[in-house]
């Protein structure tokens, strides 16, 4: 396998020659050789790569809170191999994913109990939850919530939306939405931003 780095070409892609460009999951560029698999089509290669489409196809929408919460544009490559292992039931072509365990955030900092989600108007729904708190949290923790509409791939942020101590939030949302058919998660962030605490999902 050989390195690849040029100031004056920039990032490569694709075959060249004998060896094929890929990019790592800490963002260097390499080449390498490209070697034709013996046996491409065995039930568990189509498995893995119908697998790992699926999951891509399905959470590519939260792009940008995985970015956010893993660690940059490669993040979601860290979400993916999560998924795979945790939230996908069936095999080739028919996958589910359970979005209860799609993991939206991860960290140390204590997270919130006694979550729920009711409807208050037509255009609105409230979220609260216990505001206790232990160990290293704190009042002033940073409230995120996360929606995501299944059907259309919509996806709302609301980003610091509220604080531990306040033990609800009112979330406006598009006409029409049912809150019985989306997917919806919470996590906090201490007040300087150094930790998260491990999202849940809000049933």
């Amino acid at each position: 396998m050989a390195r690849f780095t040029s100031s004056t070409f920039g990032k490569i892609s694709g075959k060249h020659g004998s060896a094929v460009a890929a990019v790592r999951k800490d963002g260097l560029c390499i080449l390498k050789e490209y070697r034709v698999a013996s046996n491409p089509n065995t039930t568990g290669q189509k498995n893995q790569r119908g697998k790992f489409g699926f999951v891509m196809k399905e959470i590519n929408c939260l792009r940008s809170v995985f970015t956010r919460n893993f660690g940059g544009q490669y993040g979601i490559n860290k979400v993916v191999a999560i998924a795979m292992k945790t939230a996908v039931a069936g095999e080739f072509p028919d996958f589910t994913l359970d979005y209860r365990k799609l993991c939206i955030a991860t960290g140390n900092l204590h997270s919130i109990s006694d979550v729920s989600l009711k409807k208050s108007t037509e255009n609105s729904w409230i979220i609260s939850w216990n505001s206790e708190f232990y160990d290293n949290g704190a009042p002033t923790d940073k409230v995120h919530v996360v929606i995501l509409n299944p059907q259309t791939k919509f996806v709302m942020e609301r980003h610091e939306c509220s604080n531990r101590s306040d033990g609800k939030v009112e979330i406006e949302v598009p006409a029409g939405w049912d809150e019985t058919k989306i997917h919806a998660w919470i996590y906090l962030s201490s007040p300087e931003k150094k930790i998260n605490s491990t999202s849940q999902y809000i049933d």
